[in-house]
C-alpha cells in the first residue's frame, strides 16, 4: 500500500525525468487527426508497455532476491537482506525529497539513457500498433530513483511472481501522471508538488524494512508493521 501511494504521488517525478521522452513518443505514435478514442487507445498501449517492463524488472529482482534470501537464510543473515533493501529505499526516498542527489543520475551519466533514446528513434518507425507498446516498454528502462526504490522492495518479495506483482502495483500507481502527460502539457503537470510526499513514503517503507531486518537479529522487538 505504501509503495502504491508512493508511486502515485511520486509519478510527478516521472514528469520531470521522462517528460521530454514521453512528449516525443506521443507526437510520433499518435497520428494527426486521430479520433479521441484512438488517442486514448494508443496512450493506453504506451502505458501498458511501461507496466510490462516494470513487471519484468520485478520478476528479475524477485527471482534474484529469492536466491539471495535463501542463501542468507542458510547463513542466518536474512535480516541483512531486508536492511540492505530498506537502506536502498531510504536512499531513493531522500533523493525524491531533494535531500541528496538522485542516485539514478549515475546510470544516466553512464550513457544508458542515450542508448534507450536511440532505440526510440528506431522503434518510432514501426507500425502504428506496435510502436506505442515498444516505446512504452523502452521508457520503463530509463534510469529513475522511483523505479529503483520499488525494485529494492520487489527483491525481498520472496519469489519472482511476487516481485513482478510488486512492480505491477507500482506501475499502476504511475499511470495517472504519465497518462496526463500525454494529454496535457507537462509544464502543467509538473506544478503538482507531490514527489516530496512520495519520498517520505518511500523513506518510511525503507525504515520499516530496516526494522524488519533488525528485529530478525533480535536488536529490536517484532511489531505488526514489520
Amino acid at each position: 500500500m505504501l509503495l502504491f501511494a508512493a508511486s502515485l504521488l511520486g509519478s510527478a517525478h516521472c514528469v520531470g525525468m521522462c517528460g521530454p521522452y514521453v512528449a516525443m513518443c506521443t507526437a510520433q505514435f499518435v497520428p494527426r487527426g486521430a479520433t479521441p478514442t484512438a488517442r486514448f487507445f494508443l496512450r493506453s498501449v504506451f502505458n501498458l508497455g511501461r507496466i510490462a517492463t516494470y513487471s519484468l524488472i520485478g520478476l528479475i529482482a524477485g527471482a534474484f532476491g529469492q536466491i539471495v534470501l535463501a542463501f542468507a537464510d542458510h547463513l542466518g543473515l536474512t535480516g541483512t537482506v531486508a536492511i540492505a533493501a530498506g537502506a536502498a529505499a531510504v536512499l531513493f526516498g531522500l533523493s525524491l525529497m531533494g535531500w541528496i542527489r538522485d542516485p539514478a543520475r549515475l546510470a544516466a551519466h553512464a550513457g544508458i539513457d542515450r542508448v534507450l533514446r536511440a532505440g526510440r528513434t528506431r522503434l518510432a518507425r514501426s507500425s502504428p500498433m506496435v510502436a506505442p507498446l515498444f516505446l512504452g516498454m523502452l521508457q520503463g528502462w530509463l534510469p529513475c530513483a522511483l523505479v529503483y526504490a520499488a525494485a529494492s522492495r520487489a527483491a525481498i518479495a520472496g519469489s519472482a511472481g511476487m516481485g513482478a506483482l510488486t512492480m505491477l502495483i507500482f506501475g499502476l500507481g504511475t499511470v495517472p501522471a504519465v497518462f496526463a502527460l500525454t494529454v496535457i502539457p507537462h509544464t502543467v503537470v509538473r506544478r503538482v508538488k507531490a514527489q516530496r510526499l512520495a519520498g517520505i513514503l518511500l523513506t518510511l517503507l525503507g525504515i520499516i524494512l530496516i526494522c524488519r531486518g533488525l528485529a530478525s537479529f533480535g536488536f529490536i522487538p517484532s511489531a505488526v508493521l514489520w
